[in-house]
C-alpha cells in the first residue's frame, strides 16, 4: 500500500524559517518600528549612548555631533514623533518631527527621515549628519541666528519717557590683550570709570579672557576726547552703536539705570536666549525689568557651513517687542533734585515723594558708583530721627510745651552723650526740638519710653518694611535697644538705626499727612506694588509734629538756610565712625505741600542745616509752578 504525503499546517512556515536560519533570509524577527520608536524616545531624552547602541557603525563623533546640535540651540526639551513607516527588503524609512523647545524663545519643528537597515536579522538605525536635518552634511553644524527687537521705554508720570537713543562707544576689556593691569586700570580710572568699576571688568576679563567686559559708556563726543589716551592702551576694547540711556545723567546712575553689553556674569545669570553679543540692563530698572523691557529676540535655525555661513534655513520665530515699564517719576521733580545736587563733590542723596499717595517722584544719587544710595542705602539718621522720638513721647503724654533741659552732656549706663553745640537754653519739648538738643531727648526717652516703644513708633511710620518697588529697596532699621545706652542712642537716631533716604522721605510723608502709606514706583508690574496705606497716626501727634517742624524752619536748625515759606522740616547729623574726629552725615527730611523730601550728604563735615538746607531750598526752589 502506497503512502501518501502530506503537509502537515505550517511546515512551510517551518521549513522558511530553518532555510533562514541556514541563508540568513526572511526573519520572521521584530520590524524597523522596534528599532525606530526606542530610537526616537532616547533621541527626545537627549540619551545619546542609548541611540548609539541603535545605529549601525556610529561614528567617532556621533554622540559629539548629536549633543552639539541641541546645545547650539538650546533645546531645554524636545518631541521627536514619526510618520509611516516604509520597508523595502531589508531597507526602511520613516518621516520624523522634531518639536524642540528652545530655552527663552518658543518652539520650532524641523522635519527630517530616519532612515534603517537589517543587519544580520537586527534593524539599526543608518546614521549621518542629515539625520538631524536633511540639508547638514559633515564639517556643518547647526546654529542659532537671534535679532532682538526694539528695547521698550521706560515711562514717567503722565507717559513721558525717561529714556532716549543715542549714539555711544562702550569702553571695555578684552583678558587676552592686557599686558599689564595696573596700566590698564590706571587708564580706565582716568577717563571715568570708578576703582570698583576698572577692579572688576580686569578681574572679569581674567577669568573670561575671549569675553568683552565692559566698563563704562559714553556718548560718541566724549570718546573722541578720551581717544588719545584710552586707545593705545593694551586691553582695551571699544564698542560702538546706537544705544539707549537715561534722559538725564542721575536717572542713568539711579533709578533708571543703564544698559550696556552684557558681561560674562550677567550672562551666566541670564541664559539663554542670551548670548555674548547681547546688549542688557546693568543697573536700576534697565537691570530689574530686563527681560520685560527686552522682550524676546526673532530666532533662526539655521545650517551654518564650516565658514560660518548659512547654507540653509531649517525653522524661524518671530521676535515678541518689550513691554513699557510705567513710573511714578516726575521728570520735572527729577530735573529739579538732580539741579539741586549739581556740583555737589561728596556722596549724596535726595529723594521726593507724593506724600498724599507715597509715589516716589524723584531720586537722585551723585558720586556713588553704580549704587544707589537714595533708594537702598542704609545710614544713620541722627537728629531726623527726633520726629519718631516725638511721635513716641506724644503717645505717652508729652506736648510741645512740656517742660525739657538742654545741658551740654548726660551719662547714661557710664556711656557719654552730648550736643554738637554744646548747651542750648532750652525750657520746652518745642525748644529742645527746634534746638535739636540730643539730651533733652535722652532725658526725655529714658523718664517716659521702654525699650519697645521706638521700634513701635518707627513701624508707625511704615520704617521697618521692605519696599516692593520691583528693584533694590531699603525701608530702613530700628532694632529694639538692648540697654539704656543703647534706647537713648536709639532716640537720637545713632546706635544700630539705620535709614535711607526713601525711608525717611516715606517718614516725612506720614507726618505731613498723618497716613503711612509704602512707596510706590512701577505700575502694573509683578514683583512691584507700593501706595498701600499701612497707618495713621493720632491727629493730635501730627498737629504738635507740624507745629514742631514748623519751628526748625523758622527759628531753628534749619533757619536761614533759603527754604521757602511753607517748609517744614528737621536737620540731622549723624555720627559715625572710630576717628577724633567722628565722620558725620547731613540730612534734611520734611515737607512742603504734597511734597515730602529728604536730602543727605555722605562724610559731610558738616551739620544738616548749613550742609543739606541750600540743597532743598533749590530743589523745592525749582520745581515747576
Amino acid at each position: 500500500m502506497e503512502l501518501r504525503r502530506a503537509w502537515l499546517p505550517g511546515a512551510a512556515c517551518l521549513m522558511a524559517v530553518l532555510l533562514a536560519g541556514l541563508a540568513g533570509g526572511c526573519s520572521s524577527g521584530p520590524g524597523p518600528q522596534a528599532t525606530a520608536g526606542p530610537y526616537l524616545t532616547a533621541w527626545s531624552r537627549q540619551d545619546w549612548a542609548a541611540m548609539r547602541q541603535l545605529t549601525e557603525n556610529a561614528p567617532a563623533d556621533f554622540t559629539a555631533v548629536n549633543a552639539a546640535a541641541f546645545r547650539s540651540l538650546s533645546v531645554s526639551r524636545a518631541s521627536i514623533t514619526a510618520g509611516t513607516m516604509r520597508q523595502q527588503g531589508t531597507a526602511a524609512s520613516e518621516p520624523i518631527s522634531e518639536r524642540l523647545t528652545l530655552a527663552g524663545l518658543g518652539t520650532v519643528t524641523v522635519r527630517s527621515a530616519l532612515h534603517l537597515v537589517q543587519v544580520q536579522g537586527r534593524w539599526l538605525v543608518r546614521w549621518t549628519p542629515a539625520t538631524i536635518a536633511p540639508p547638514l552634511r559633515a564639517g556643518d553644524r547647526l546654529g542659532l541666528q537671534t535679532t532682538w527687537p526694539a528695547r521698550a521705554a521706560i515711562l514717567g508720570a503722565g507717559g513721558a519717557p525717561l529714556t532716549t537713543q543715542g549714539q555711544v562707544v562702550t569702553i571695555g576689556v578684552a583678558g587676552m590683550r592686557v599686558k599689564d593691569a595696573a596700566t590698564l586700570r590706571g587708564a580706565l580710572i582716568a577717563a571715568g570709570a570708578t576703582a570698583s568699576q576698572a577692579d572688576s571688568a580686569i578681574a572679569a576679563a581674567k577669568a573670561h579672557p575671549t569675553y568683552f567686559e565692559p566698563v563704562f559708556t559714553v556718548s560718541r563726543a566724549r570718546y573722541q576726547q578720551l581717544r588719545p589716551a584710552i586707545y593705545p592702551v593694551p586691553g582695551t576694547v571699544f564698542q560702538a552703536g546706537t544705544a539707549r540711556s537715561a534722559i538725564t545723567p542721575g536717572l542713568a546712575g539711579g533709578l533708571v539705570g543703564a544698559v550696556g553689553p552684557v558681561t560674562a556674569q550677567e550672562l551666566g545669570q541670564l541664559g539663554p536666549p542670551y548670548d555674548a553679543a547681547s546688549v542688557v540692563g546693568h543697573t536700576g530698572l534697565e537691570q530689574a525689568y530686563e527681560r520685560r523691557l527686552a522682550g524676546t529676540p526673532g530666532a533662526t535655525v539655521a545650517v551654518l557651513g564650516p565658514g560660518g555661513f548659512r547654507v540653509a534655513t531649517l525653522a524661524t520665530l518671530p521676535a515678541r517687542p518689550g513691554t513699557p515699564v510705567r513710573t511714578m517719576i516726575d521728570p520735572a521733580v527729577q530735573r529739579a533734585a538732580e539741579a539741586a545736587l549739581s556740583g555737589e563733590k561728596k556722596s549724596a542723596a535726595l529723594v521726593a515723594v507724593n506724600a498724599g499717595t507715597g509715589a516716589v517722584l524723584a531720586a537722585v544719587s551723585v558720586n556713588s558708583g553704580e549704587f544707589d544710595q537714595a533708594i537702598d542705602g542704609g545710614f544713620p539718621p541722627g537728629s531726623t530721627f527726633k520726629v519718631i522720638t516725638s511721635a513716641a513721647l506724644l503717645g505717652h503724654g508729652i506736648t510741645p510745651a512740656s517742660p525739657a533741659s538742654c545741658p551740654p552732656a548726660t551719662t547714661v549706663d557710664g556711656e557719654v552723650f552730648r550736643n554738637a553745640e554744646g548747651e542750648a537754653p532750652v525750657s520746652t519739648v518745642l525748644q529742645a526740638f527746634t534746638e535739636s538738643c540730643n539730651t533733652a531727648f535722652i532725658q526725655l526717652a529714658a523718664g517716659h519710653l521702654a525699650r519697645a516703644d521706638l521700634p513701635a513708633a518707627a513701624a508707625m511710620f511704615g520704617v521697618g518694611r521692605s519696599p516692593h518697588l520691583g528693584l533694590a529697596a531699603f525701608g530702613g532699621s530700628v532694632p529694639q535697644p538692648s540697654d539704656e545706652a543703647d534706647l537713648a542712642a536709639t532716640a537720637i537716631g545713632q546706635g544700630r538705626v539705620l535709614m535711607s533716604p526713601l525711608a525717611m522721605a516715606m517718614v516725612a510723608a506720614a507726618a505731613d499727612t498723618g497716613t503711612t502709606r509704602s512707596p510706590s514706583l512701577v505700575t502694573g508690574a509683578a514683583g512691584a506694588s507700593g501706595g498701600t496705606v499701612i497707618g495713621t497716626l493720632p491727629a493730635a501727634t501730627v498737629s504738635d509734629l507740624h507745629q514742631m517742624m514748623a519751628s526748625v524752619v523758622a527759628r531753628g536748625t534749619a533757619a536761614g538756610q533759603g527754604l521757602p515759606g511753607g517748609t517744614y522740616a528737621k536737620t540731622g547729623t549723624a555720627e559715625y565712625g572710630t576717628g577724633t574726629p567722628l565722620k558725620t552725615d547731613a540730612w534734611l527730611m520734611g515737607f512742603r505741600g504734597n511734597i515730602a523730601f529728604a536730602a543727605l550728604v555722605v562724610d559731610s563735615s558738616g551739620n544738616g542745616g548749613p550742609t543739606c538746607g541750600p540743597i532743598v531750598a533749590r530743589f523745592l526752589g525749582g520745581l515747576p509752578g
